[in-house]
């Protein structure tokens, strides 16, 4: 099946946004408890709240439904996309509330390796809640199931575990404000709330697409997910290679390809090439690679991705004359200063000014001088590069035996789509208006 002609994809970007707040409207009070936070949350959703698409923007519904658009839009005839749409809206509502255990790492990178840290204590709590839900389903409320954390998570601010933490006070305000019956604090601390929502978002993505070929895959590579981040969060001493390998499983790119292709290749469709390729693991490997680029692009970001080794190296050994160090700058403290003043260093800005793991500057130690910490970076950026380069030619390959497998191409398409939007999504500034949000 080839692709369609799109239609304007502004509209079609309304509608992806339009059906997933419906969704999250409709679906609110089953995914969390009676609240002053889950009245403040539907309200902020409808046109009552005056900043609705601020609120959409720092939970990440807005560039889901642009995601979502890239990614769907003119894959097969234009009757298809109501269809496509539909389908997708489990997963997306279930990335809008990942966002609320991803912000939980914000600022743990700087946590020491086994120093005290109850902020990581519950989110590796969390994580293995989530494993054992995954492995043995049950209809057990997450409610119940997170009990025990409620009080330990009533000590983090939303707003403080924020990409946008301006923006999160501003809306949470505004309501206080307005409805004496909640407090600025009660609406500040509901992490505990995003949570539950968090574990029953999942299930429905599981429940969408169950009996299917691919739902093993999902549930499995789902719970990869949690098992790496705690992994990174409890280990000591990971090479490169495995940091690479386990950063690429902690965003949920695999599971939510899989979703995808299991929409496509078994929903809505039927292909028996697809059936063999989730069987024999070539399906599987390709996502797998998508994932790992996908990890890396977000960590280098795609412009220090497309420099050359020298090209490199030459902005690294002028970045010190352009940003002088001052007297006991370490090159952590350089390095975030420069990033504001240098677009190449997008990436590198929103990690070490929040604190969130990233695969290339996990080796930099604050002691380090400037000198010696820019080496040890440049001999990074050279491994994860060229790391970078193989695993995309990899892809390609993956992708050209595929579409010789399957019949229906939009699969293959679909993972194109998906990491070329993120290439492009990460060439800009994280807090711009097309910025980020948790994958």
């Amino acid at each position: 099946m080839g692709e369609a002609p799109t239609v304007d994809v502004n509209l079609r970007r309304r509608q992806a946004l339009d059906a997933i707040r419906d969704a999250l409207t409709r679906d609110l009070n089953r995914y969390m408890p009676a609240s002053g936070y889950r009245d403040f949350y539907g309200w902020a959703l409808t046109t009552e709240n005056p900043d609705r698409d601020g609120f959409c923007r720092i939970i990440a519904l807005n560039q889901l439904a642009v995601m979502t658009t890239a990614m769907l839009d003119g894959l097969g005839e234009a009757a298809d996309w109501p269809i496509l749409l539909r389908h997708a809206v489990p997963v997306n509502l279930y990335q809008v509330f990942e966002v609320v255990s991803d912000n939980l790492g914000l600022g743990l990178a700087r946590v020491r390796r086994g120093a005290p840290s109850a902020q990581r204590d519950l989110l590796v709590d969390f994580n293995d809640t989530m494993i054992a839900d995954l492995r043995t389903p049950s209809a057990t409320p997450a409610a119940e199931l997170l009990a025990r954390l409620r009080t330990p998570a009533a000590v983090f601010s939303g707003s403080a575990q924020s990409l946008a933490p301006d923006s999160h006070t501003a809306a949470t305000r505004h309501y206080a404000e307005a409805h004496g019956e909640v407090t600025l604090d009660e609406l500040d601390h509901a992490v505990w709330l995003g949570l539950v929502a968090n574990v029953e978002s999942g299930r429905d993505v599981l429940a969408a697409i169950r009996g299917t070929y691919t739902e093993p895959l999902v549930r499995d590579t789902t719970i990869d997910r949690y098992q790496a981040v705690n992994r990174i969060l409890q280990s000591r001493h990971l090479s490169r290679l495995e940091r690479a390998v386990l950063g690429a499983q902690t965003i949920l790119v695999v599971p939510t390809l899989g979703y995808f292709t299991a929409v496509l290749g078994e929903v809505v469709g039927t292909d028996m090439g697809y059936r063999r390729a989730v069987e024999d693991g070539s399906l599987l490997e390709a996502m797998s690679n998508a994932a790992l680029l996908v990890r890396l692009q977000n960590d280098l970001g795609t412009r220090l991705l497309r420099m050359t080794r020298e090209q490199q190296r030459a902005f690294l050994r002028e970045l010190p004359e352009r940003h002088p160090p001052a007297d006991g700058e370490d090159v952590l403290a350089v390095l975030t200063r420069a990033s504001d003043a240098e677009p190449v260093l997008n990436r590198f800005r929103k990690d070490l000014k929040h604190g969130e793991f990233n695969v290339c500057l996990s080796e930099l130690n604050p002691q380090d001088d400037v000198h010696d910490g820019l080496a040890v970076l440049s001999d990074s950026l050279a491994y994860f590069t060229a790391l970078y380069t193989r695993h995309r030619r990899a892809l390609v390959d993956d992708l050209a035996q595929l579409e010789t497998r399957l019949r229906d191409q939009r699969i293959t398409a679909l993972i194109k789509r998906f990491v070329l939007f993120h290439e492009k999504m990460y060439a800009l500034h994280y807090d711009g208006g097309s910025g980020d949000y948790a994958v």
